[in-house]
């Protein structure tokens, strides 16, 4: 059976603008794509094919706590964002990922209306910010 997300981490399917910001032997961050997200809406996504948290081992669990509170300080720091949203639901794709999502503290919108409203970025700006994320986590 083919998995979006795998085929993705195998280089088989769309990759994500800027390539990879992070990666570990559990995890991958990349940024969402442009034409669905806000600036800086990234996606933590595991290596292992699973579903949700019930599926996880201890070290994913234990991995994943750190990555999030990493991402989230370094996401804050290069956007600015007044918040992070976070985001799980694996209904579109079954297998394990969660997004970030930026809010500036001069968006008009907040909480489910800014995460459901349409929304769209460029590659150019994307691919620049990814860029700078890289360089934060290594």
């Amino acid at each position: 059976m083919s998995c979006f997300i795998c085929d993705k981490h195998n280089g088989i399917s769309n990759q994500p603008p800027g390539g990879y910001i992070y990666e570990d032997e559990h995890w991958m961050v990349c940024h969402f794509p442009t034409e669905q997200s806000v600036l800086g809406q990234l996606l933590i996504e595991s290596k292992r094919h699973f579903l949700d948290f019930s599926e996880m081992t201890d070290e994913e669990a234990r991995t994943y706590g750190y990555l999030v509170k990493k991402l989230y300080s370094i996401l804050k720091e290069i956007t600015g964002a007044e918040r992070v949203y976070s985001l799980v639901t694996i209904d579109g794709v079954p297998h394990f990922h969660a997004h970030f999502i930026p809010r500036m503290g001069q968006s008009a919108t907040k909480g489910i209306k800014f995460i459901t409203q349409e929304k769209s970025c460029e590659v150019r700006d994307a691919t620049e910010l990814v860029k700078k994320l890289i360089a934060k986590f290594n």
